[in-house]
């Protein structure tokens, strides 16, 4: 049976008399009531969002605004604390986005250092300084997001809970289709057509251990049902490896991001590059990984030492006592 074949999660959107909301007495009602919509629902609204508070251009934003939503780090069963999430997320004022940007990929470049490197396309634009009107409309598109339940999509522990959608795909198109003609040949493959080819590709009785290799991977969405197939069938996808590669920045960011949401495991590269005139990067991915893994070690390994020598001449200071 296909992962579209199974019955949608149910919205977790909590009531304001639920007894189980530790917001409860604080507030009659969810401040920024969330639903949970379908991803062509969500993209839409956010690509309408921006294109209406920002204009043409800079897609990179909205599209970071949704891969840091998707990506926040607490995850809980049923998604139980999105209400609450997106209740404290709507009430930061809009200054607060673009660090929030950056530490939430922190939080995910510990553990891949390379994946977010790959998603800096749509990551970096935190480190610039933005307008006020711009700022308001980062701010609009994420309670956007919000409203539309993408913490309700992305928000479970469960990795095949929140694997039931490809967000990013739907955003990028979106927002692609709405503010860029030349793009119009792109489409969101349908789920229901990866759902088959993975099924075909694999099989019913996959083996513990393989390999897929997307040489023009989108934003992987034949990655996300190939995983879902696995796991339907008991199979854990760590154990598999998931090279895809994508001449788009954009669209191997969004790659890179489904990565770490769907939690596809430690043998997972993307590769940004034309497969026709560059061939299989994945060795090149590869290495790049090998090298940011070893960059990451070292400032980890620097940050100790200057700890432990931190201590030591405190403790020469107060003459052993320390």
């Amino acid at each position: 049976m296909s992962s579209t074949a199974q019955s949608e999660p149910a919205t977790t959107t909590r009531t304001p008399d639920d007894p189980t909301s530790a917001r409860k007495n604080a507030r009659r009602k969810p401040r920024l009531p969330t639903q949970r919509s379908e991803g062509m629902k969500l993209g839409h609204a956010v690509a309408d969002t921006w294109h209406r508070h920002h204009g043409a251009g800079r897609m990179d934003i909205p599209c970071g605004v949704v891969a840091t939503l998707a990506l926040w780090p607490r995850k809980t069963d049923a998604a139980s604390h999105a209400q609450d999430l997106a209740d404290f997320i709507a009430d930061q004022p809009a200054s607060k986005w673009p660090p929030t940007v950056g530490e939430v990929a922190a939080v995910h470049w510990i553990s891949r250092p390379d994946l977010i490197n790959t998603a800096a396309p749509i990551l970096r634009w935190y480190e610039e300084e933005h307008s006020p009107d711009t700022l308001r409309a980062i701010k609009a598109v994420s309670d956007t997001a919000l409203r539309h339940g993408v913490l309700l999509h992305t928000g479970y522990r469960d990795p095949y809970m929140r694997s039931h959608v490809d967000l990013m795909s739907w955003t990028i198109t979106s927002l692609r289709h709405r503010g860029d003609r030349s793009w119009l040949g792109e489409f969101h493959t349908p789920p229901e057509v990866t759902d088959l080819l993975a099924g075909m590709t694999i099989g019913d009785s996959p083996p513990k251990n393989g390999a897929l290799h997307e040489p023009a991977g989108g934003t992987s969405g034949m990655f996300r049902s190939a995983a879902q197939h696995l796991r339907h069938r008991g199979i854990d996808p760590h154990g598999w490896a998931w090279h895809l590669q994508d001449k788009d920045p954009i669209a191997a960011a969004g790659a890179a991001v489904n990565m770490l949401i769907w939690d596809l495991g430690p043998n997972t590269l993307v590769a940004c590059g034309d497969t026709l005139s560059e061939g299989d990067l994945s060795g090149k991915a590869l290495a790049t990984r090998r090298e940011l893994e070893d960059r990451r070690d070292a400032l980890f390994a620097d940050v100790v030492t200057r700890r432990d020598s931190l201590r030591a001449a405190r403790n020469l200071l107060s003459g052993g006592q320390d």
